[in-house]
């Protein structure tokens, strides 16, 4: 009974966290799905559109790091409801927008309420749930994260172009303010934080605030992060161009292409989170092993042995690799917390370490599209093998110990 109590509690907190989670890429999206509308409205090219994208990305990213001191401060679950409510206002603010100052309000809200969901999210997950779920928590964590990309565009134009843009805008606003409803419903899922006395009585010294930059651990994941995002980032931005020009396909196959990859990604997320959960897999090493499948994947793709749709069946596979690898990359940053830093640590570690993904991103157009401006599309591929083949040796860097060490249940 009490294994059948705790495993439902995990399946509540594993959705709880998740669809958060979920919500936080969908807002990433509401602004760009809306361009068709906005940048008319307010007579904007696209690179001035492109701004408001970046400024949601930059201000995510510097935020990430701050909210992950909020995190260990006030607690996780407060700082996701803080997050939700500043998601919830962003959307609302762009619904009332009648300058474009109001549109950068908008896009800065939607950053600050992102930057909070990896360490807020990353410490509820490690707190309560049991170690044998952890692994399919990461992996759902992942999933649904893919979801809220898939939803967002598709919403918002329909809702565009059925009642108008500032009306898609307020609908928007109401998914944040719905998660945040079943937060609050069911909020003593969350019941170990860091005001538990449980978790205050095991919790050792862990140094300053800022002990965890001394942690070279902590410094490879960022790392990771950096050079992974960065080659996701040129796929997510640049893939229609590429397999149109380098792979002769129509715009429906280049856009399958990336499509594949998510689907490969989510596919493989499954499988990753069981591969997690095995005690007998090293999480830093099957981490480079999956990146390292992924960057042959994008060497093929380069070299263009295997032409037309052979494009599609190569991200797939590529995102499958990715995939496999995202659930024992989130123990592998677990286990360099506990080892070194103790438990009251997550927040900021996640934190910083996920603030390479938003950098990542926001670097990587800027490097590559000269290149594409130029012709060099095969080029451009390899590099993002170059990307994934850096993040194998930071993977490899990462102490793996402490993998194993149990967190307390909420159940």
């Amino acid at each position: 009974m009490q294994d059948q109590t705790t495993r439902a509690h995990d399946i509540l907190a594993i959705f709880l966290v998740s669809i958060a989670h979920a919500s936080s890429h969908f807002y990433h999206l509401v602004i760009p799905s809306l361009f068709p509308w906005i940048l008319p409205h307010f007579n904007l090219n696209y690179l001035q559109g492109g701004t408001l994208v970046s400024t949601f990305f930059v201000t995510s990213a510097l935020g990430q790091s701050a909210t992950g001191f909020l995190v260990d401060k006030i607690g996780p679950r407060l700082s996701m409801y803080l997050g939700l409510i500043c998601l919830a206002s962003s959307a609302f603010v762009l619904g009332l927008a009648d300058n474009v100052p109001m549109l950068f309000a908008a896009s800065i809200l939607a950053g600050l309420g992102n930057s909070v969901f990896h360490p807020a999210d990353y410490s509820l997950m490690n707190y309560n749930i049991s170690q044998r779920y952890l692994g399919h928590a990461f992996a759902w964590h992942n999933i649904t994260g893919n979801i809220g990309w898939a939803i967002c565009p598709f919403f918002m134009v329909l809702m565009a172009e059925n009642v108008g843009w500032r009306e898609a805008a307020f609908a928007a606003s109401s998914v944040a303010l719905i998660v945040l409803g079943f937060q609050l419903f069911f909020r003593d899922v969350f019941s170990i934080d860091q005001s538990s006395k449980k978790f205050v009585s095991e919790e050792k010294d862990s140094g300053g605030a800022f002990s965890f930059l001394a942690v070279p651990s902590v410094w490879m994941c960022f790392f990771f992060f950096f050079f992974t995002s960065g080659a996701f980032g040129v796929l997510q931005s640049f893939s229609q161009s590429i397999f149109r020009n380098a792979y002769g396909l129509n715009l429906a196959g280049a856009s399958a292409a990336l499509t594949a990859y998510l689907i490969g990604a989510g596919a493989g997320a499954l499988v990753g989170g069981f591969i997690a959960g095995q005690s007998r897999f090293s999480s830093n090493r099957v981490v480079a092993v999956c990146i390292a499948f992924s960057a042959l994947m994008a060497v093929v793709l380069a070299s263009e042995i295997l032409v037309g749709y052979w494009a599609v069946v190569l991200m797939f596979l590529m995102g499958a690799g990715t995939g496999v690898a995202a659930p024992s990359r989130d123990i592998m940053i677990r286990s360099a917390t506990v080892a070194k830093l103790g438990q009251r640590s997550f927040g900021r570690v996640y934190g910083f370490t996920y603030c390479g993904m938003d950098v990542g991103q926001s670097l990587s157009p800027l490097v590559f599209g000269p290149l594409l401006d130029k012709g060099m599309f095969s080029l451009v591929l390899f590099g993002v093998a170059a990307l994934q083949t850096a993040a194998i040796f930071t993977a490899l860097q990462v102490s793996d110990g402490e993998k194993k060490a149990d967190v307390p249940s909420g159940a």
